[in-house]
């Protein structure tokens, strides 16, 4: 098969595939959130909150133990809160509600702009409790810590 019949194959089987779609979606009536995607959403969500604790935990270890300044920890705490702005929530529950009071405590910080992050503030703290109490009903998050000797 020549390139340019593949090219015609590939966008005649895209165009199936958008059709089929959109047929469907117009008229599905919105089905009930299974126990199984719930705990897998939640556990998404308590993954992603692990990433963000390894960074906010390593970049203190630095600090801590004069690796580095904290001018360095603070730039890690604004990647820290773009991470935490990605991580996926089902909008109800406890594990939803408490990254929500987190992603509130730390709004994510756009590259380039030298703000200091919510990171560490008391309601980051209560927050930081509150979903790792969540979190700990579906196996807690996991961090790790890679800086040091």
């Amino acid at each position: 098969m020549g390139h340019r019949q593949v090219v015609i194959v590939l966008l005649a089987l895209c165009g199936t595939l958008a059709l089929t779609g959109c047929a469907t979606g117009a008229d599905a009536a919105p089905t009930e959130t299974s126990a199984s995607a719930v705990a897998a959403t939640d556990e998404m969500t308590c993954a992603g909150f692990g990433d963000v604790l390894t960074i906010t935990a390593n970049a203190d270890a630095g600090l801590r133990d004069g690796r580095m300044e904290e001018q360095e920890q603070q730039g890690w705490y604004r990647l820290a809160t773009r991470v935490l702005d990605r991580v996926p929530v089902r909008e109800e529950g406890a594990v939803s509600d408490a990254m929500v009071e987190l992603k509130d405590a730390a709004p994510a910080i756009a590259i380039g702009v030298i703000e200091t992050p919510g990171i560490g503030s008391a309601e980051w703290d209560s927050a930081n409790q509150a979903l790792g109490d969540a979190c700990a009903d579906v196996g807690g998050p996991s961090i790790e810590m890679f800086t040091g000797g």
